[in-house]
């Protein structure tokens, strides 16, 4: 929670050190899918299954013009999947520190485009995953008035290879993807442009 705390303080530093004209906070729902591929008959198909979670976070925008403009955010989100064992179902828990970078594309005031990059640093969760995860954004916000928006946002993950011993992955060689569709309400704390202009 510490890292979340100045992660979130250090967006609020670039909203006044740069003069931004958009900050605030969000969250919202995760749809979360854990996909693996090249596993053979390690994994069966009912091994990892969708699972729904939340984030929430901070972002920070700044315009180039009137229609593009890029943005960054800080997220706590709370991926995973849920493992069937025997009859039983057990809830796993990915826990990323994630920083989407944004360019924007506004048609009109109303509707906002976005597209980038998205690094994750994985805070908790399971030994053999990647300590880092890297996806690509995707998606679109609507302004429902100068302090509340909603959006929506697919981020698909690259592919990482399992950190498995030779003796667990039975000659394998299997990589994982988080693919992850988002809903979210945010809140403007500041909507204003720039002290200059």
């Amino acid at each position: 929670m510490k890292r979340l705390f100045f992660s979130i303080l250090f967006s609020f530093l670039f909203i006044y050190s740069f003069g931004q004209i958009k900050g605030g906070i969000k969250g919202g729902v995760n749809f979360c899918t854990f996909m693996v591929s090249k596993s053979g008959d390690l994994f069966s198909d009912e091994t990892f299954n969708s699972k729904v979670s939340y984030h929430v976070g901070s972002y920070v925008q700044n315009s180039f013009s009137d229609h593009l403009a890029w943005q960054i955010e800080v997220l706590f989100s709370n991926k995973g999947y849920i493992h069937k064992v025997d009859d039983q179902s057990i809830n796993v828990s990915l826990n990323y520190l994630n920083w989407p970078v944004l360019l924007i594309y506004k048609p009109i005031k109303l509707i906002e485009f976005e597209v980038g990059p998205e690094l994750g640093y994985l805070i908790s969760g399971e030994d053999f995953l990647s300590s880092f995860d890297i996806a690509i954004d995707l998606g679109a916000r609507f302004n429902i008035s100068d302090k509340f928006n909603a959006g929506l946002r697919y981020c698909q993950g690259l592919p990482f290879k399992m950190k498995l011993d030779k003796a667990d992955s039975e000659g394998y060689d299997p990589t994982y993807q988080n693919s992850v569709f988002q809903i979210y309400i945010g809140f403007n704390l500041i909507n204003e442009p720039p002290e200059d202009q």
